[in-house]
């Protein structure tokens, strides 16, 4: 290493150490007024169940609807429509909470036509299935896949590749040849 990149070097962990200090010093006060602001907010001490059943007296249809409070923040999770997670965040509002983290899905219409369509492209394109004798059917989002197959293994195959299309349910119901 040279001469100078050694000076540079050791320059630059100076100017490091003096900012830190300068900026240790400078706001030395200030972490205490930030702990007193803290202290003085005051958020609601109230069970996860209590929160959820006060979502649930809203009668906001909510499906797996479940509420855990972590430090003062509410944290919702659950699957609805748009405009009842708004208002079960309004609801925590209303109990005194300040902050909510709104993680309810919004529920989706599921396609029955599009996802038999695609279940039978798959299906038709897994070489590990090759020979079966497969006839796909869905409604209100359960795939069901009936016909005949060479092996146990080629339902499980089927089975596979249909859980990764976002199905609320797989049946695969194939007799052995």
């Amino acid at each position: 290493m040279r001469k100078n990149q050694r000076i540079a070097i050791a320059l630059a962990a100076v100017v490091a150490v003096a900012g830190i200090t300068s900026i240790v010093l400078r706001h030395g006060g200030d972490a205490t007024t930030a702990k007193e602001d803290r202290a003085q907010t005051v958020t609601p001490q109230l069970p996860d169940t209590a929160i959820v059943k006060a979502v649930q007296d809203a009668n906001l249809r909510i499906d797996g609807l479940s509420a855990t409070n972590v430090g003062g923040i509410v944290v919702l999770k659950g699957t609805a429509d748009p405009a009842a997670a708004q208002q079960a965040a309004a609801v925590i509002h209303q109990l005194g909470f300040a902050r909510v983290a709104n993680l309810i899905v919004p529920r989706t219409a599921v396609d029955d036509d599009w996802m038999r369509r695609e279940a039978e492209k798959r299906l038709a394109s897994t070489r590990a299935l090759d020979g079966c004798t497969l006839h796909v059917s869905c409604a209100k989002g359960i795939l069901r896949v009936e016909g005949t197959s060479y092996s146990d293994m080629q339902a499980e195959v089927a089975r596979n590749v249909l859980r990764r299309l976002g199905a609320s349910e797989v049946q695969v119901q194939l007799t052995k040849l």
